[in-house]
């Protein structure tokens, strides 16, 4: 991907911006990306950049992604710091207008996908962010796990619909909104981060358009601390989310399932010490959220039930 041209008046060098600069945080999962750089890489008719943003691996993902994809933009986290500062890095160093992001266990084997990206882009000025559709390995079937759309997957899987909702496995936005809404919140370190930035799109007017013609393969690829993830991440997150995003009112009836479900499955499955650090950790980070504390506003919350009825498209 060559994308100087020559100015022929001075002689010199100029450099021509990229359509697309996609940006893909990385952590120990070396053959996977070896595999999606390749796929991004085949991708026709369209110019773009590659940003990889690895998240300090204890593997050698750095080393052989450089030997096997020189041109690629590479950068290294000096500390394991989540994937939403590693995205956020991303974004600061993207050239182009338009962001592609996937997760390190996908394949793109449409050929196509970032040009789709741009022409859904350039018919749809009033669009800012698009979702893609997810599949599993076999490339037909829809990661039913990741379907956390506000409408049914049954229903909506082939058609294109206004969402609340996308997933860091396969999404593209225009960087300026994403910019806006003060891309991804980074105490979050991992879990419902794409929740929150999908919540300040939508609170500062931006659409996000659920696209089933541009699709990924998931292959889901085994992380470490998986338990940590789902019993201290998740629940904790779900906390920081309601401060920051909801009025009170919502926050309560929001949060007070969620609460009793993690006690109940912590006291379950023997996690009770994660459930309890979970909320030391929620009431510590809790305090910091809460002096930046922006509730969406009651047409966003709105528009968000309209939604999940099926009333706009």
């Amino acid at each position: 991907m060559d994308y100087h041209i020559h100015n022929h008046i001075s002689g010199h060098k100029t450099e021509a911006l990229p359509q697309v600069s996609v940006v893909i945080p990385s952590y120990n999962r070396k053959n996977s990306m070896l595999e999606l750089l390749s796929d991004v890489s085949a991708q026709q008719d369209v110019s773009f950049e590659i940003i990889v943003v690895d998240d300090f691996s204890p593997d050698n993902s750095v080393e052989a992604i450089s030997k096997a994809f020189p041109k690629v933009r590479l950068f290294q986290n000096e500390t394991n710091s989540g994937p939403a500062v590693s995205r956020n890095r991303g974004i600061r160093e993207a050239k182009a207008d338009i962001i592609v992001g996937f997760d390190s266990d996908v394949s793109v084997p449409d050929k196509l996908c970032l040009r789709k990206v741009v022409e859904q882009f350039n018919q749809n000025k009033d669009v800012d962010g698009l979702a893609f559709r997810l599949l599993q390995p076999d490339g037909i079937t829809d990661d039913y796990a990741r379907w956390w759309h506000p409408v049914p997957i049954e229903e909506y899987a082939n058609i294109s619909f206004l969402t609340s909702y996308f997933s860091g496995t396969g999404y593209a936005f225009r960087i300026e909104a994403v910019k806006k809404a003060g891309m991804y919140p980074e105490i979050l370190y991992m879990h419902y981060e794409e929740e929150e930035l999908a919540y300040r799109l939508l609170d500062q007017g931006s659409l996000i358009v659920y696209s089933p013609g541009i699709s990924v393969i998931h292959h889901e690829g085994q992380v470490s601390r998986r338990n940590e993830i789902k019993m201290f991440y998740k629940h904790r997150n779900q906390i920081l989310l309601a401060i920051a995003c909801m009025p009170i009112g919502r926050a309560t009836m929001y949060l007070l399932p969620r609460i009793l479900y993690a006690f109940l499955s912590s006291a379950i499955g023997g996690y009770m010490g994660n459930f309890f650090r979970m909320l030391a950790s929620a009431y510590k980070l809790g305090i910091v959220r809460a002096k930046d504390r922006k509730p969406l506003k009651a047409q966003t919350w709105s528009f968000i039930k309209s939604i999940k009825k099926g009333l706009v498209r």
